[in-house]
């Protein structure tokens, strides 16, 4: 399947599953998920019992779907649609709570990231013994590309998408490479030293807590057939490249050492060299203040008084000088647009210098970041999104940007801790 169906269906699974669970019917779905990702964010992480949890919510979420009237009689295209968008929904709420957050996890991301840096600095495809027929590296910068996206994703299925595109790319460079050449159809002899090393080349940052995260939290029984095998292959690519040595390599036991050795001093003097540059950065930038929001103000109120026109700057403001007696109801709808925009230029220009917005009656605008305005047919379901208090009911304005679609850049940012207290409190509203 080509990256565009993928992402066409993706989308299509995601937005169906928003449309049934606006449905009034769907209240008692909306609690249940609610209440689940209440209780599972307020104990300690645990992989294991987070992991069995998940995946028994899952299970018994998609038996209530099978009878439930909203899709009941429903094709298995649309039922699997429903457990789509509920794995979605849920680990992009349990994203922070539940991706790279066991040590264990963090640790072996350190030892993949550096082994592989070293290793990338001489490997050759003859060490590997991949033919001189499959060598393409144009095929294989962009399979790297494919797998360093897998961060811009917190959804299992979108992660494990990233992998399969990864792997279909460098099984179609063989193929091409091989037709090419009129030899044989390669086999997975031919396509597991490639996959190894592009992934070194590729060296994507939290490898390992990423696979471990599709392990633990993709739908068991989702992930099967071509997706399962060549997960498998990620998990043993893995292994081989953390156990990397000479004799893996076809290598010289001391000519390995010896490259091992100049890599760490390359890439010391690359991260001395870095370091310098980043102090130097912030060096000029100490010389280079930023003007607070107040400064600006005073700054242009005294370019306009010494100016001889003012008026002429505040023709296009009608209002400006009108009274309350004035006014006409028809004079309502031009107020309110303007007062918007006026509100969005200030609240970015202050943004922007990293100075705080006063509010009408005290307060800061960052107190109402990440707030947003979706609901379920008015069906208020609270929960907390980056430690602001949000509807739970809003799913497309907290997740619609996680859909795999290519080229899509999200911030990796997820749910944070649910105010237990806060959500009882409007499903009691419900």
């Amino acid at each position: 399947m080509e990256n565009s169906e993928v992402s066409s269906t993706a989308t299509r699974t995601w937005h169906d599953f928003l449309d049934r669970m606006r449905q009034p019917s769907a209240t008692d779905f909306v609690r249940s998920i609610k209440k689940f990702i209440v209780s599972l964010s307020n104990t300690i992480p645990d992989p294991e019992k987070d992991s069995a949890s998940i995946q028994e919510f899952y299970g018994n979420m998609d038996t209530a779907f099978r009878v439930h009237p909203l899709w009941a009689g429903r094709t298995e295209e649309e039922l699997d649609s429903a457990s789509e968008g509920l794995e979605k929904y849920i680990m992009t709420k349990l994203y922070t709570r539940v991706f790279a957050t066991h040590q264990d996890d963090v640790k072996i991301d350190n030892e993949f990231n550096k082994k592989s840096s070293l290793v990338q600095q001489f490997i050759q495809p003859e060490h590997l013994d991949i033919q001189p027929t499959y060598r393409n590296e144009t095929s294989w910068l962009q399979a790297q590309k494919e797998l360093q996206n897998i961060n811009n994703y917190k959804a299992p299925r979108d992660k494990l998408s990233c992998i399969l595109s990864f792997c279909k790319v460098i099984s179609n460079s063989l193929l091409d490479t091989s037709v090419s050449a009129g030899g044989d159809p390669p086999g997975a002899d031919d396509f597991f030293p490639v996959l190894i090393y592009v992934t070194i080349k590729a060296n994507p940052p939290q490898f390992h807590s990423n696979l471990m995260y599709i392990q633990r939290y993709r739908n068991k029984l989702k992930l099967v057939g071509e997706a399962a095998y060549v997960f498998t292959n990620m998990l043993s690519a893995e292994s081989f490249i953390l156990n990397i040595d000479a004799k893996a390599l076809s290598m010289d036991e001391a000519q390995f050492v010896e490259n091992m050795k100049s890599a760490e001093i390359l890439i010391s003097g690359l991260d001395m060299q870095s370091q310098s540059g980043q102090r130097q950065n912030v060096s000029e930038s100490k010389l280079k203040e930023v003007p607070s929001v107040s400064d600006l103000e005073n700054k242009g109120a005294s370019v306009l008084v010494s100016e001889e026109s003012v008026i002429e700057k505040f023709k296009n403001f009608p209002y400006l000088y009108s009274k309350a007696e004035d006014l006409t109801i028809g004079d309502v709808e031009g107020l309110l647009n303007g007062y918007k925009q006026l509100v969005f230029k200030y609240v970015y220009l202050a943004k922007g210098l990293g100075a705080p917005v006063t509010l009408i009656g005290g307060g800061t605008t960052d107190s109402l970041e990440g707030k947003g305005s979706m609901e379920f047919d008015g069906d208020d379901v609270a929960g907390q999104v980056r430690g602001e208090t949000v509807n739970a009911s809003e799913i497309d304005a907290d997740v619609h940007d996680d859909v795999r679609v290519q080229g899509d850049d999200n911030d990796g940012a997820g749910a944070s801790t649910i105010e237990g207290t806060v959500v009882e409190e409007e499903a009691s509203r419900i």
